[in-house]
């Protein structure tokens, strides 16, 4: 049984109208929604039980990725504590273009590892750290 209902990926456009809106039943459709991520066309997909309870996977160009998420109202990034470099990179993120901290910044695997956790057991992964926004 999954812990999210819905994944919700980015549309063609970046009006809320256009996102495709998908009932989760398989861990497998959370992998795939975030393998289409590009980072161009398709720049955000959001893991949601409700409001309060869901995930947003951000990025996906040159392999960098951003995750945030909201759980019982708190708010967080996952985020590399053994990351001391001052380097920021520009990421889009539901068509807009942000500047990241390379500690919020990662790779596909890790990110579908903390995602697959997420839609499935509703709990942020311990393995990363999470930072309160």
């Amino acid at each position: 049984m999954m812990f999210i209902k819905n994944i919700i990926e980015e549309g063609v456009s970046s009006k809320d109208k256009d996102d495709i809106v998908t009932e989760c039943t398989k861990l497998v459709q959370v992998k795939e929604a975030i393998e289409r991520m590009d980072g161009v066309n398709k720049t955000a997909v959001v893991l949601q039980l409700d409001e309060n309870n869901l995930m947003i996977v951000g990025g996906g160009a040159d392999n960098k990725f951003v995750v945030f998420a909201k759980l019982g109202g708190k708010d967080y990034y996952m985020a590399n504590k053994f990351d001391s470099k001052k380097d920021f990179f520009n990421i889009t993120v539901a068509k807009k273009k942000h500047k990241y901290p390379s500690r919020r910044c990662f790779g596909i695997d890790t990110v579908l590892e903390s995602a697959k956790h997420f839609a499935h057991r509703g709990t942020l992964t311990q393995v990363f750290t999470w930072e309160r926004v």
